[in-house]
C-alpha cells in the first residue's frame, strides 16, 4: 500500500513538474517567437503525454538516495543562464549543432523507450529496441549532449562547471539504476549485449 502511494505521488510530482515546463516553455516562444523554443515546448509535451500513458512499475528503488539524485539531476538543468558575449565565439556555431543534434535524439529516445519513461529507477519492462541498440542510455547522453551544446552557446564558468555537475551526476543515476535493474535477469543480458552507457566504443 505504501508503494503504491509512493508511486502515485510521484507520478503526480512528474505530471506537474512537466506540466510547468511546457507552460513556461511555451511562454518563452510566446516571447522570442523562436522556433528552437518551440521544438522545447514539443520535447516537454512529448513527455507529459508519455506520463499519462505509461506502465506501472514492476519494481521501483527505495533507495533514498537514488530519488535524491535522480530529481536533482532533473531540475539541475533549469539553473542554465542564457550569456549575450562569447570569450571563444569560434565554438558558438558548434553548439547551436551540438544542440540540434541533441533534441532530434532526445525525441528518439523518448520515443524508443515510451512507457518505460520515469525519473526514479523503476523496472517498467526492460527495453532493447530503437536507440536502446546502441547503448544502454540514450535518454542521458542525448540531454548531455543539448546542454553541452547550450553551454558551448552560452559561455560562462558557472553554466561549464552545471554542465561538469551534470556529467558527474548522470554518470551516478546510470550507476545506481543499472545495479538496480540487474536483478532482472534480463537486464543483465541486456548489459552483456550492449556494453556502452553513454558513446559506443568510450563510455
Amino acid at each position: 500500500m505504501l508503494k503504491k502511494m509512493v508511486y502515485s505521488l510521484g507520478n503526480l510530482t512528474g505530471i506537474a513538474l512537466f506540466t510547468f515546463l511546457c507552460t513556461a516553455t511555451f511562454q518563452s516562444y510566446q516571447k522570442t517567437g523562436s522556433l528552437f523554443a518551440f521544438t522545447i515546448v514539443l520535447i516537454n509535451g512529448l513527455i507529459l503525454a508519455i506520463y499519462f500513458v505509461r506502465r506501472e512499475p514492476r519494481t521501483l528503488i527505495e533507495f533514498p538516495f537514488a530519488w535524491l539524485i535522480s530529481m536533482v539531476t532533473t531540475v539541475l538543468p533549469f539553473l542554465y543562464r542564457p550569456i549575450q558575449e562569447a570569450f571563444l565565439p569560434e565554438f558558438l556555431s558548434v553548439g547551436y549543432y551540438l544542440q540540434i543534434v541533441g533534441v532530434a535524439t532526445i525525441v528518439g529516445s523518448l520515443l524508443s523507450i515510451r512507457g518505460s519513461l520515469g525519473i526514479v529507477p523503476a523496472n517498467r519492462g526492460i527495453k532493447i529496441g530503437g536507440f536502446y541498440r546502441i547503448v544502454r542510455h540514450p535518454l542521458y547522453t542525448s540531454e548531455l549532449l543539448f546542454f553541452s551544446g547550450y553551454v558551448l552557446s552560452n559561455q560562462s564558468l558557472f553554466n561549464f562547471v552545471l554542465l561538469v555537475l551534470s556529467f558527474a551526476m548522470q554518470y551516478s543515476r546510470s550507476r545506481i539504476e543499472e545495479n538496480f535493474l540487474s536483478n532482472d535477469p534480463g537486464y543483465k543480458l541486456y548489459m552483456s549485449s550492449t556494453r556502452y552507457r553513454f558513446i559506443p566504443g568510450l563510455l
